[in-house]
């Protein structure tokens, strides 16, 4: 039997015994040109439109002085708030294994830095969790996310570049300035800290919300020699 065919009818056989539903409607995605396998494409297409990255980024810098900005510039995918349907996907992705949901996201995230020009960038890190979260967890995120722009872009994913180097409470709950308090001293260079001397670097998290972590490795990142830090996210929380 040609390979083609056995492909086709294995296929066919995985969807009756467990059949490709949205994440986000629970539609039947089988037989469709999607551009994702956990989200249909009318799902995706009706996600928030995120603010435009200066917006972000004014966000960010209204909360430092001008000389504690370490990032040069934000963009996200779509935006979110508690009552989006996506929180519960970003959820599934985050603590329920669905750690897939992050590549092709990341893939998306890819076309569209693609298509908008934002591609000046020589290496990809994501940022980095604790070991303790890494070891409960079994894996971050944010690799995933980071790895589909890879796809994308053909730029390389870095590790160890940055570490999270202590142990830091949930930012979920605090405000701003325990946000900032909190992050003193979370990131530091890692083994592999010398690859990011002189290079543009794309830091990639999932959500975007006040930017105090995001600012707080792009720090680390240029204290490790980096040229400029520029941020990529799933999501900006409204």
């Amino acid at each position: 039997m040609p390979i083609s065919i056995l492909r086709t009818a294995l296929t066919s056989l995985r969807e009756m015994v467990s059949p490709s539903h949205c994440e986000l409607c629970g539609g039947y995605m089988g037989g469709k040109a999607e551009r994702m396998k956990y989200v249909c494409n009318t799902c995706l297409d009706s996600l928030d439109t995120p603010p435009i990255p200066k917006e972000l980024y004014n966000r960010v810098s209204r909360n430092f002085a001008k000389d504690e900005m370490s990032i040069t510039s934000i963009f996200s995918l779509v935006s979110i708030d508690h009552e989006s349907p996506i929180m519960e996907l970003l959820h599934s992705m985050k603590y329920r294994g669905m750690s897939k949901i992050g590549y092709e996201f990341g893939m998306e995230i890819g076309e569209t830095l693609r298509h908008v020009g934002l591609t000046d960038f020589d290496l990809i890190v994501s940022v980095p969790i604790h070991s303790t979260r890494l070891r409960d967890r079994g894996y971050n995120q944010s690799d995933y996310i980071a790895g589909g722009i890879s796809q994308v872009l053909d730029i390389p994913v870095v590790f160890d570049v940055v570490v999270r180097s202590r142990y830091t409470e949930s930012q979920t709950t605090l405000s701003y300035e325990q946000r900032k308090v909190n992050l003193i001293g979370a990131f530091s260079g890692g083994r592999n800290a010398s690859v990011a001397h002189g290079k543009k670097l794309l830091l990639v998290d999932d959500v975007f919300t006040t930017g105090t972590t995001l600012n707080s490795c792009a720090t680390a990142l240029l204290e490790t020699g980096a040229l400029r830090v520029d941020v990529a996210t799933l999501a900006a929380a409204a």
